[in-house]
């Protein structure tokens, strides 16, 4: 009867630390299922608060936010964010591989304007980045070949032998070297500042102690270095919210005109070249664009251009001088691309038309000819769209390709219209400036700061 109270305590504890460990489990439980929605919220709420941290330039706090968004939601933005931190805190060749993964990222069909605006700007990044990460070799004298239980650490860690005589990146910091084999020591630990940029060759020079056994000193890690201040990846900018860019309307109008030079080449038909009809000349054009999808163009355009005549005609009897003039009309449809009409972008088309070239010779005695050919072309142009407010400026360059197959020849009043059954080929070549007005249908897309938490 005495050994009852201290039993029924015995019995108390033990009951209230299986309920304890009761509740530690159905925590635990609990955390492990989250719904779908719950692991959004928690990412999106640590990313959130990375966000903060980071714009204080608290780059070390926000890495952990952003690494615990992304256990629970694996996103390209979460990606982005933490290659930027692991940037600003010297951890370049973290931030570089973080920035390969989120690269080859599969996005899948159909990914959010947010994942395909991170994996872009991380493309970005990763190039500038690349180029400040230093790199490092190390090697042992004598041949490590000659030692036995071969020993290298760098602050304290030991490093494979298989990366001994191997230039490899690392992050810029202080390191001090050391190495022991048996039999042989480092002559002394070698301390190397290895900055942004460098490339750093570090020799270990061993000495031989008899009855020494593979035992290199130790140093504690020191603390990475501040980011490279000069770089463009600097905490300056990589701390600025990411913001989606702005997209075109998906509807849109593209239209004006353009004036500069021709040049035709080639010939006219098999037994006349373009030498003894025309020679460069100025001329215009009005085009008109659809555009549709957002950057696919679709429409037409109208060329005029006037010619200058030969001095010399061979085709004119001897002695007999002319006054001439030379026009020609190009109509076409085309197809072209413009990958972003409100940002300096390429522009490029393709086109299938038709064109006709008239001659007219006023000889000296009077006697008055006209030459008029025509035939299909094929045209293809490139330039570069510069926005003005709604203008676009765009510096264009094409080349035509066709053949003449009809003629027509007047001499007198006399016409006479044959066709060209053994056509040649030729070539109108234009360089020149266009000036272009856009008109948007519909709204654009509102520019906003990137939904970089989980969708």
């Amino acid at each position: 009867m005495l050994f009852r109270p201290r039993r029924f305590a015995i019995v108390k504890v033990a009951s209230l630390a299986l309920t304890a460990l009761a509740l530690v489990s159905s925590a635990r439980t609990a955390n492990a299922q989250m719904s779908e929605s719950e692991r959004k919220s928690a990412a999106r709420a640590a990313y959130q608060e990375g966000v903060t941290l980071q714009d204080q330039g608290k780059a070390a706090e926000a890495l952990t936010r952003f690494e615990a968004a992304q256990k629970l939601f694996d996103a390209p933005t979460h990606l982005l964010r933490i290659a930027e931190c692991q940037a600003l805190v010297g951890k370049l060749v973290e931030a570089s591989e973080t920035y390969e993964t989120l690269i080859r990222k599969n996005l899948g069909p159909n990914p959010p304007d947010a994942f395909v605006q991170a994996q872009q700007q991380g493309q970005g990044e990763l190039t500038p980045l690349r180029q400040r990460i230093p790199t490092l070799r190390v090697t042992v004298r004598p041949d490590p070949s000659q030692m036995q239980n071969l020993q290298v650490t760098a602050n304290g860690t030991q490093m494979p032998n298989e990366v001994l005589g191997i230039t490899r990146p690392v992050n810029p910091g202080v390191y001090r070297f050391n190495a022991a084999a048996n039999g042989w020591q480092a002559n002394a630990p070698q301390d190397v500042n290895v900055v942004e940029r460098e490339q750093k060759n570090v020799e270990i020079v061993m000495v031989q102690r008899a009855g020494m056994a593979a035992t290199p000193g130790t140093v504690t890690l020191p603390p990475p270095p501040p980011p490279y201040a000069g770089d463009p990846n600097s905490a300056e900018r990589l701390n600025q919210p990411f913001v989606q860019r702005e997209v075109p309307s998906s509807l849109g109008f593209l239209f004006g005109v353009r004036a500069g030079a021709f040049v035709p080449g080639g010939g006219v038909d098999p037994n006349l070249s373009f030498e003894n009809v025309a020679s460069a000349g100025g001329g215009g054009a009005i085009d008109a664009y659809f555009r549709v999808a957002r950057m696919l163009l679709l429409g037409g355009s109208v060329e005029y251009a006037g010619l200058k005549s030969p001095s010399k005609l061979d085709t004119l009897g001897a002695g007999v001088t002319a006054d001439g003039s030379v026009h020609t009309t190009y109509a076409g449809l085309s197809i072209g691309l413009v990958p972003n009409i409100d940002r300096v972008s390429f522009i490029g088309d393709l086109g299938f038309g038709f064109r006709s070239l008239k001659q007219t010779l006023t000889e000296s005695t009077g006697a008055e000819q006209t030459h008029s050919y025509s035939g299909t072309e094929f045209a293809l142009g490139a330039g570069l769209s510069i926005p003005a407010g709604p203008i676009r400026l765009v510096p264009k360059a094409s080349i035509n390709y066709g053949e003449f197959d009809k003629a027509e020849n007047c001499v007198s009043g006399n016409c006479n219209s044959t066709s060209i059954s053994s056509t040649t080929g030729h070539t109108f070549f234009f360089v020149g400036l266009g000036v272009y007005y856009s008109l948007d249908i519909g709204k654009k897309p509102a520019p906003k700061v990137a939904a970089l938490q989980p969708q």
